[in-house]
């Protein structure tokens, strides 16, 4: 496309843009690989090295001698790498949420061309960023459910393909429709990505080995692979919506980018799989060891538990069967430390998402077409701390801090940092733009903690209600999806604050910090 007027650098900018990202992805793969041991961290033990690992798996115990006898054969190794199964699994679940953030952060962009094509203004703007969240509230908890009765694969290709013939039809309802048009189907994509991340939970709860497995729990990594994924659409949509819109308009950019994820979609139904069992490429070694050590075993129940169990279950008709969750497991205190923290980073890490391109050409005063560096960096931040957070993880275990301690310290640094970033934002905006920028990126890379924190946090409570639990916590971030940019547009007209608003974020993050820091487990609940 044709490089734009408005800001002469714009093809240096795209060509060190698409340098960067693709050193980043290729520091991602490398750095991400599932072969971290991360399965001391619950009990806090002494972490094993490569050699008393050898020698614990070459001897066995035989009572009948009453002493340890050397196996004749050595330890087989960890079928993994780049290559293996779940790593491909994990690569395309990874352009999965890449092509979904895609067409979710397309808007945002957008907006700056559509409001001066449609003529709308600030309200209409905090509508059309909520649209996408109404949609999601009403699908998400019915196709985690769906996940976990017929697998995720078809049901993520679904999500997929509807989500890319909505892009497309952005366009097509604008003309008759103006924007009630824009705002159905923006609001009808939202309804058909709303399964993405109870699907995603549901699908690597099938491939990623658990705690007990030699190679080490890699759920950690599965989930990073999840938001390596939303940050590298987050950065990518940003040069490629512009350079688009620039040459054919934001009409044109919607159609591109929706039959792109059209054509993605075909190419997940034919890689991906249920279960290791079902992939054509798995090989036998590495079939053998996933299937021996996917998922982790519950502690058997004492007397005393069990009888509490069974009284609890007597309890569980009504409504506790329409919600599809047992009582005890919906009202546990560790859920709910993970679904308000899940409210919180959504308000939180959105807002930066939805509203950074009004901020800098409304309060900054650069043109879109200045602002799009300036834009790309928190992505870019976000992106490499999210490749970080496997070595990050693995200093932790070497410290000693088990796995709930863990996943405290990445969530609560997490947010309490960000917060502290994005607080001086606006009194800083009469500085040069890169300071703003600088605070923002910092913000981002913080929020990039999440992975390991949190969002983790998911697999480890619950081996049976993985969808469920996923959806209502997913659900309920969705709602503060939809409330942040009503409260955001709402306190710019009313106060034309962006101070207040900033300080609105860094509440959420501490409120959820202190409720995580106290109520949160890696129990199984189920």
């Amino acid at each position: 496309p044709p490089r734009s007027t408005l800001f002469p650098y714009t093809t240096l900018f795209r060509s060190r843009t698409r340098s960067a990202v693709l050193a980043l992805a290729l520091v991602c793969a490398a750095a991400n690989k599932p072969q971290a041991r991360y399965g001391h961290l619950r009990g806090g033990a002494r972490p094993l090295t490569d050699s008393r690992i050898r020698i614990k798996r070459s001897l066995t115990y035989q009572p009948a001698l009453g002493q340890l006898l050397a196996s004749s054969s050595p330890a087989a190794p960890v079928p993994g790498g780049l290559l293996a199964a779940r790593s491909v699994q994990g690569y395309l679940l990874m352009l999965t949420r890449m092509f979904q953030q895609s067409n979710r952060n397309l808007l945002g962009l957008l907006l700056v061309f559509m409001s001066k094509d449609m003529g709308f203004g600030m309200s209409e703007k905090g509508s059309l960023l909520s649209a996408i969240a109404v949609g999601y509230l009403f699908t998400q908890v019915p196709g985690g459910a769906l996940a976990d009765k017929l697998g995720a694969k078809n049901v993520m290709t679904a999500t997929l393909l509807f989500s890319g013939l909505c892009c497309v039809a952005v366009p097509l309802l604008a003309a008759p429709f103006g924007l009630r048009g824009v705002w159905c189907a923006i609001a009808l994509m939202g309804a058909f990505q709303g399964p993405m991340f109870p699907t995603s939970s549901v699908f690597l709860s099938k491939w990623m080995p658990g705690k007990d497995a030699p190679g080490g729990d890699e759920k950690a990594w599965g989930t990073s692979m999840l938001d390596i994924g939303i940050s590298l659409g987050s950065l990518l949509i940003i040069p490629t919506a512009n350079s688009i819109a620039d040459a054919v308009g934001w009409r044109g950019t919607y159609t591109t980018v929706g039959l792109a994820t059209v054509a993605f979609a075909c190419a997940w139904h034919v890689l991906a799989a249920d279960a290791p069992s079902q992939c054509w490429y798995i090989s036998t070694a590495e079939l053998d060891y996933l299937n021996k050590y996917v998922g982790q075993p519950t502690k058997p129940k004492s007397a005393k538990g069990a009888s509490k169990a069974v009284a609890a279950a007597g309890g569980e008709g009504g409504v506790w069967r329409v919600l599809g969750l047992p009582r005890h497991v919906a009202l546990a205190p560790g859920v709910w430390a993970v679904f308000l923290a899940h409210m919180a980073f959504n308000f939180g890490a959105y807002y930066m998402t939805n509203w950074n391109p009004t901020y800098y050409v409304e309060a900054l005063g650069l043109t879109a077409a200045q602002a799009r560096i300036h834009l790309a960096m928190p992505h870019v931040t976000n992106l490499a701390a999210k490749a970080l957070n496997p070595a990050l993880v693995a200093m932790v275990a070497k410290a000693g801090v088990p796995l709930l301690g863990s996943r405290r310290l990445f969530t609560s640094v997490g947010f309490v940092v960000s917060a502290l970033c994005l607080l001086p934002v606006a009194r800083l905006k009469g500085c040069n733009p890169w300071v703003s920028t600088a605070l923002f990126s910092l913000a981002n890379a913080f929020f990039g903690l999440a992975p390991s924190g949190f969002k983790a946090n998911y697999l480890d409570i619950t081996l049976k209600y993985v969808g469920i639990i996923a959806g209502y916590g997913n659900t309920l971030g969705t709602v503060a999806s939809w409330a942040g940019p009503q409260l955001v547009a709402a306190l710019l007209q009313r106060f034309e604050s962006w101070d207040l608003v900033l300080a609105a974020v860094a509440a959420s993050n501490a409120a959820a910090t202190l409720n995580y820091a106290l109520r949160a487990t890696v129990d199984v609940i189920d």
